[in-house]
């Protein structure tokens, strides 16, 4: 059976409860289990470094599931990327190309992200005409410099301004179901 790595890299504050993300990281977890071997991590509970390798290595998948807070992800998934990203773990340099020593080569990731930004604003000047995977291409080149493939990535819009847990939740589920290919 395939593993998945489910993060969640959400940082529960006065503002933001963490309940959106949490919600969707439990419905990744219930979607997926009775098809994969998933294992967690939520970031803001504390992980042990050694562990959290270990996990990277078994899982064939990886979802990370978090916020965008000022256009990155929160500072506290930062922190576990800086120490769990280890070198000669993740990986190590190369003669070759830039970005050609990945270590975690034949893993895929994928990224759920929640935004306040409503979707009808990608695209427009603000964004620079960029989309969401432009706006998210930091945390996606960190992954690929690790030697690890994209797939289809996710995202949940406008949730503070005008939430619609239900609704996101739904086109979550039917997202994950396509990319894994797992029943109802």
């Amino acid at each position: 059976m395939k593993t998945i790595l489910l993060i969640l890299g959400a940082e529960t504050g006065e503002f933001a409860g963490g309940k959106y993300n949490r919600g969707l990281f439990e419905a990744a977890k219930d979607c997926l289990s009775s098809s994969f071997n998933v294992v967690t991590t939520i970031v803001e509970d504390g992980y042990e470094v050694q562990q959290e390798i270990v996990k990277w290595k078994q899982a064939d998948f990886i979802i990370y599931q978090y916020p965008v807070y000022w256009f990155m992800m929160p500072s506290i998934l930062k922190k576990y990327m800086d120490e769990v990203y280890a070198y000669g773990e993740f990986f190590a340099f190369t003669d070759g190309a830039y970005g050609s020593g990945g270590l975690m080569k034949g893993k895929s990731f994928m990224l759920s992200t929640t935004w306040n930004a409503p979707t009808e604003a990608f695209g427009t000047d603000f964004f620079d005409g960029g989309d969401r995977d432009a706006v998210l291409l930091p945390m996606r080149k960190s992954q690929s410099y690790c030697g690890l493939d994209e797939l289809a990535h996710f995202s949940s819009h406008d949730v503070i301004k005008n939430p619609d847990f239900d609704g996101d939740k739904a086109r979550f589920i039917e997202h994950l179901r396509n990319v894994f290919q797992v029943g109802s």
